[in-house]
């Protein structure tokens, strides 16, 4: 997968306390292995800012969760209930410093720390031993948690709930087409299969 924070083939709309987009992101990943030329730009913009600890407690509903686990069990994917709603600000907002070349390992990084390993991604000093644990660069995340800009720009992707026809996460964009809320290999495959057909 090739992420790009300009142009791109696929935009990602996605919070990092969505289980769904957990399940997403890894599926977007897995679909996207044999096609190097095609961008992804990752969005963030966190639960829906009007019922966010509703959404969050929503996701871990009974039925939704057999369903959710079922397809993470046949995706290969490890997925644990977080504890709590915690902020995602401080990881949103390090994203674009991680830059094209890292920024998907520190994807997959905080949703495995949320997913599987149960860290507070708010608390900088967890998150920061938690991510050289995991081989990323520490450094970025205190860099960017120091520079209003990325706060900035963080509170413009959160303002998007509601416009450019977001209204559930995830949210995988293809010009026209869209994939929203819980989303399966086959819906994938088959937009992707579209997009590779107009490349």
């Amino acid at each position: 997968m090739l992420l790009s924070f300009g142009t791109s083939d696929i935009n990602f709309y996605f919070s990092f306390q969505d289980p769904y987009c957990y399940l997403a992101w890894v599926l977007l990943q897995n679909g996207l292995k044999n096609f190097d030329s095609i961008k992804v730009k990752p969005i963030n913009i966190g639960l829906n800012p009007t019922n966010n600890n509703f959404s969050f407690r929503e996701s871990w509903d009974g039925l939704r969760w057999l369903r959710l686990a079922k397809e993470a069990k046949l995706a290969g994917i490890t997925i644990n209930k977080p504890l709590e709603y915690v902020s995602e600000n401080l990881t949103a907002r390090c994203i674009p410093n991680y830059g094209v070349g890292g920024a998907e390992y520190y994807i997959s990084s905080i949703f495995k720390a949320v997913f599987t390993d149960n860290i507070d991604i708010s608390i900088a000093h967890s998150l920061r031993y938690f991510l050289q644990s995991e081989g990323n660069d520490s450094e970025v995340l205190i860099d960017a948690s120091n520079d209003s800009k990325t706060l900035n720009d963080y509170l413009a992707q959160v303002d998007l709930w509601g416009k450019k026809r977001i209204r559930t996460i995830p949210t995988i964009e293809v010009g026209d087409e869209r994939l929203a809320g819980f989303i399966t290999q086959k819906q994938l495959d088959d937009l992707l299969r579209s997009l590779t057909d107009r490349l």
